[in-house]
């Protein structure tokens, strides 16, 4: 009898062991995955509803000229960059994590004479090569950055508008989704941020380009 009672004791504290050991690899792992975002301290910055209705205008205005749709609420992460000039020419570049890598979509809106070198594509990117976009988004720190830049209309110049969506930032307790719009003159380090994106793409094209 002591020895059944014995044995189900020892049974009852492997499985509380098993349960503590199981919890802390847990944290651990939690820990591992909130690193990235654990730096990221949010300003609580009153954003005027007059311009953030033009930026949300805008964004649908450039949804449908280059035939695209907002990344908010996919369940993979992802980042689109849609770059537009005030002479009507511009660029929707769209990173998708996917697969162990990535998924790179261009879209094109040419000028003759101006802007005539893009063309549209989709090309597959490895894990270190979207690494290196997900580094550039976190050392630009795009997920604490101001949303909107200045608020003027610009007759001569470019705007950017920045969508990120990162899904696994929820159990960390961060932001899941951002839009950020940057109109030039303007160059700060959103307005960095776009345009090493883009060079980013660039260089990525050139690249898959020449192995084919």
């Amino acid at each position: 009898m002591k020895s059944r009672i014995y044995n189900k004791l020892l049974l009852q504290y492997a499985y509380l062991i098993l349960i503590f050991l199981t919890c802390c690899n847990n944290n651990l792992q939690m820990n591992e995955q909130c690193s990235k975002f654990e730096n990221e301290i949010y300003q609580n910055i009153q954003i005027d509803s007059a311009s953030s209705r033009e930026v949300l205008e805008f964004q649908k205005y450039l949804f449908t000229t280059f035939d695209e749709s907002s990344i908010k609420g996919l369940n993979n992460e992802a980042y689109l960059l849609q770059f537009y000039s005030s002479h009507g020419y511009g660029e929707s570049v769209k990173f998708e994590k996917k697969n162990g890598g990535g998924l790179v979509s261009i879209k094109c809106k040419n000028k003759k004479d101006i802007f005539e070198d893009c063309f549209d594509y989709q090309i597959k990117i490895s894990s270190e090569e979207w690494d290196i976009l997900e580094k550039m988004i976190y050392e630009f720190n795009f997920w604490v950055a101001d949303d909107f830049g200045v608020k003027r209309v610009v007759l001569d110049g470019s705007a950017y508008l920045l969508e990120g969506n990162r899904p696994e930032a929820k159990k960390c307790n961060k932001k899941i989704y951002k839009l950020v719009s940057r109109i030039s003159p303007q160059y700060d380090k959103m307005g960095a941020l776009c345009n090493n994106i883009l060079e980013y793409a660039y260089q990525l094209e050139f690249k898959y380009q020449q192995n084919r």
